[in-house]
């Protein structure tokens, strides 16, 4: 008996299909423009910078922070060896960055040029050798407006002008390729965001991007004129060109009319890991070392709970099929004040016999019971970042000590109250062992290493960025807002689905008293959440677990190089000090046929569009990644078996 598809299964698969129609047409048409170019076969990412630049300056970090987090192996090249005879092979897809590699002198421009018509690959960001050596603008227009495929910093006709402000619109069909998380884009004549409660956007409809707290969210961009000649995914207002992918010779140039990494230093670093993702695996066609063990989807449910009116809605939760799940993210405020000291409206954690019993509950259940700011929670909110920080962390410590007190464990993990985390806090939970917290920065983001102030914490510092729907994060916000419950739990089924679907993490927060706000709406996501766990589609984890698993995978040391047979394969190899047990690489089955494994442990099967290799119990593996053929690539999807 075959059971119908579900409304959500349609929606989502026909997000799939506009993917891979806008996919097939943008390989269509560079074909039919470089029907005799020879494919170039990638091995890694390659950030051309400065030769002045040093290895350390933050605009490099900040690169390499997220070709790891997105699993894509990344050097840095100086631009001298462009120039240098014999060059940088073509097999190094190139990314030109924004704000760092303004100046470049004629010669490099010509060489990239040349090295795109003869079949490279480059992600081109917004101002990239806009200048010359001598920190001059070219007289009519960006030297790279021919290589980008639009004419665009026109100087000479705009001047001062040239650049400003504009509010961001996102190509339906390129909602799936730059995987833009539920919750941040909203139709043109909607101030509600997109869910699956809505028809899913055609292929060239407009959709804002909007963010917390925020809306519609505007960019500094550049004036673009003139007809893009290639696959537009965004643009702004008057038809301009926000980002494109363009053919340009026998090669490709992935034009971003933003500045990503300037963005990224002021807490939005969304579009930078976005691009550079779709660049590497979807334009590249790169392996991905996957960002999930196992190349499974997961969420992290982060409840606050930081007054004595969350007690009594902790009794509701059975009832809505909460504890049938987890591990979840239970973080307390444990002082008895709330506002200012004395009012009497906190928790009272040491003296809250019903509250304690919670804590050794969810600590008996395997949830990670961690640290919800400085004892007295809108007090603490409202001053952390302008007080002197010694009148905040005995605050933090007091909170630290009731909360473990309470647990019997160690804890691992941070929330700021109303959001409000400075820089400090950050390197400061480090210094007690904590290497997880909550943020209302990098809205719609898997975990990251964030930048504040121009400036990244601990490299084992893991930011949790929120999800919102469109403006508002918390139930709470949602009811002041007369949200329907229909619509908030279509987005919380829209975001377990993303996650399933697109191999990835994402973090929803509560307050107890907030779930009782939507009661059906909580309860129908438990219900869509445990189907997906049964399916092994989805897990649940905490953030602790999560950030566990990252530190490991980022000792991970691989690389992908020829092998100099005549079919032009290529090895795989890797290692990890202890073990790459649970690492998982995804391969495109349209580049390469089934991997061979040749050391190590590994299970391979196929998993959609990917081989998937699951490594096992061992602190090395190789394989042979042979070319795929026409059947290769045709092959139905195997079942998971462990190769000898």
């Amino acid at each position: 008996m075959t059971t119908a598809p579900s409304a959500r299964y349609l929606w989502w698969r026909r997000l799939g299909v506009i993917a891979l129609a806008a996919v097939l047409l943008s390989l269509l048409w560079h074909w039919s423009r470089a029907s005799d170019a020879t494919p170039v076969q990638v091995t890694r990412l390659a950030l051309l910078i400065p030769d002045d630049l040093s290895d350390d300056n933050v605009h490099v970090k900040l690169w390499q922070d997220a070709a790891a987090e997105n699993g894509f192996a990344m050097s840095v090249v100086r631009a001298s060896a462009l120039l240098r005879p014999g060059g940088l092979p073509l097999d190094a897809a190139l990314i030109l960055p924004d704000t760092v590699h303004r100046r470049m002198n004629d010669a490099l421009v010509a060489q990239l040029e040349q090295r795109v018509r003869n079949g490279g690959q480059i992600l081109l960001t917004q101002d990239a050798g806009l200048e010359d050596m001598d920190g001059t603008y070219h007289p009519v227009q960006s030297r790279f407006s021919d290589m980008a495929g639009v004419r665009y910093a026109l100087y000479g006709e705009l001047g001062a002008r040239m650049s400003g402000e504009q509010v961001a619109w996102v190509d339906g069909a390129a909602m799936p390729l730059l995987r833009l998380s539920p919750g941040k884009l909203m139709r043109e004549d909607s101030q509600d965001p997109l869910t699956s409660t809505q028809p899913p956007p055609l292929a060239d409809e407009e959709l804002a991007v909007v963010s917390y707290n925020y809306g519609r969210l505007r960019y500094p961009v550049f004036q673009t004129r003139g007809r893009f000649d290639g696959r537009r995914l965004m643009h702004f207002d008057g038809d301009g060109l926000l980002a494109g992918l363009h053919a340009f010779g026998k090669g490709q140039v992935l034009f971003v009319n933003l500045p990503l990494g300037y963005l990224k230093l002021r807490t939005d670093g969304f579009f930078l890991n976005s691009f550079l993702r779709y660049f590497a695996q979807d334009v590249a066609r790169l392996p991905q070392l996957s960002p999930m063990p196992d190349a499974r989807g997961a969420m992290v449910m982060n409840w606050h709970i930081d007054s004595a009116a969350a007690v009594p809605a902790m009794e509701s939760l059975t009832a809505l099929g909460v504890f049938e799940q987890g591990p979840y993210s239970v973080h307390l405020t444990a002082g008895p004040d709330v506002d200012a000291e004395g009012d009497g409206q906190g928790m009272d954690l040491a003296n809250n016999t019903r509250m304690k019993e919670w804590v050794r509950r969810f600590a008996d259940r395997g949830d990670e019971v961690g640290s919800h700011g400085g004892w007295i929670h809108n007090a603490f909110g409202r001053l952390v970042d302008r007080q002197d920080r010694k009148l905040s962390i005995p605050l933090i410590e007091k909170n630290l000590a009731a909360v473990a007190q309470a647990s019997g464990r160690s804890v691992r993990e941070y929330s700021a109250p109303i959001g409000n985390h400075p820089a400090w806090v950050t390197r400061w939970l480090r210094g007690r062992g904590i290497h997880a917290y909550y943020f209302t920065g990098d809205i719609g983001m898997a975990p990251t290493r964030s930048y504040q102030d121009g400036l990244r914490g601990p490299e084992d510092m893991w930011s949790f960025p929120v999800m919102s729907y469109g403006v508002y994060a918390s139930f709470e916000e949602a009811q002041a807002a007369h949200v329907p419950e229909r619509d908030i739990e279509a987005w919380l089924k829209d975001v377990a689905d993303f996650c399933a679907e697109y191999r990835t993490v994402r973090l929803v927060y509560f307050h107890p008293p907030g779930i009782a706000m939507f009661p059906e709406a909580f309860k129908g996501w438990m219900r869509h959440t445990a189907e997906l766990v049964k399916n092994q589609t989805l897990r649940w984890t905490t953030m602790a677990a999560y950030a566990d698993f990252a530190n490991d995978r980022l000792k991970v040391d691989w690389t992908l190089e020829p092998d100099g047979a005549q079919d032009g394969g290529q090895w795989l190899e890797a290692s990890h000090p202890r073990s790459l047990e649970h690492m998982t690489w995804l391969l495109p089955v349209d580049r390469y046929a089934r991997p061979t494994l040749l050391a190590g442990q590994a299970q391979i099967d196929r998993d959609v569009a990917y081989w998937r290799v699951v490594a096992g119990a061992s602190p090395t593996l190789r394989l042979r990644l042979a070319p795929a053929t026409g059947s290769a690539a045709s092959t139905s999807p195997s079942t998971p078996h462990p190769d000898p």
